[in-house]
């Protein structure tokens, strides 16, 4: 039987501890990854900037949840985290699998 996945963010974070050294190596990869793919994007037309804009979100959050060993939804909850000065619980259901596929949890 297949396990059903849960949506991207959502508002019940199972299992929330802080990240460990794998998971934040693999979170600054993606992050890393994002950034160079933001930066080599041509900038000529709307719709290169707007991907641009978006790969650099998603690469900035990600080597953000990395560097905060935050281990939620690294697009919404990273960010409001480092703002709020407090943790904003927002789980990420592709990141928990990722983990357990690629066996970066401890």
């Amino acid at each position: 039987m297949k396990e059903r996945l849960t949506p991207c963010c959502n508002g019940d974070p199972a299992d929330w501890r802080p990240l460990n050294a794998r998971q934040r190596r693999a979170r600054l990869i993606v992050g890393v990854a994002l950034l160079s793919l933001a930066l080599a994007l041509p900038w000529s037309a709307v719709s290169w900037i707007a991907l641009a804009v978006i790969a650099g979100w998603l690469g900035a959050t990600h080597i953000l949840a990395a560097a905060m060993a935050y281990p939620g939804c690294p697009e919404l909850g990273a960010a409001p985290s480092l703002l709020l000065g407090r943790c904003v619980r927002i789980g990420c259901s592709p990141w928990r699998w990722l983990d357990a596929r690629f066996r970066l949890a401890a």
